[in-house]
């Protein structure tokens, strides 16, 4: 007979960050959908709640594996987010995410000081799973 205990629980997860509602909702479906069953999908709609969230997930023994943020949030910005993880979580990767082209959030999320990946709106989903796994992969401890 197989039960719960024949498939381990993952032990890794990934927090995404949005300020809009329907876009957090949808980057959380299609990233559990396409990053099941190894990492655990956390949302967060300001980089307050990222860190709770975050914080958290050390509390459960779950290691942080990724960052999703969009660029610009209310109160904040993505570069910001990753470097509000990254204090407890250094080298931490990162995906932003942005329906703007400026070259500013590059060079600002170059200097952040850690691996990132930039993936433009509206996104694809096979794109931002491939990034993010891309990202994970390379720079996984």
């Amino acid at each position: 007979m197989i039960t719960d205990s024949d498939f381990p629980a993952p032990v890794r997860a990934v927090i995404c960050v949005d300020d809009e509602a329907i876009i957090l909702m949808a980057l959380g479906m299609e990233l559990r959908k396409g990053l099941a069953p190894d990492f655990i999908v956390e949302t967060a709609a300001t980089m307050a709640e990222a860190v709770e969230v975050a914080g958290e997930l050390r509390t459960e023994g779950l290691e942080l594996a990724c960052l999703i943020t969009d660029w610009f949030l209310p109160a904040s910005r993505g570069d910001a987010v990753a470097e509000a993880l990254r204090v407890d979580h250094p080298g931490l990767p990162v995906v932003l995410m942005t329906g703007h082209s400026d070259t500013e959030m590059v060079e600002a999320a170059i200097i952040s000081g850690g691996p990132i990946r930039v993936v433009r709106k509206p996104w694809r989903a096979s794109e931002l799973i491939a990034a993010v796994r891309d990202l994970i992969d390379t720079f996984s401890k």
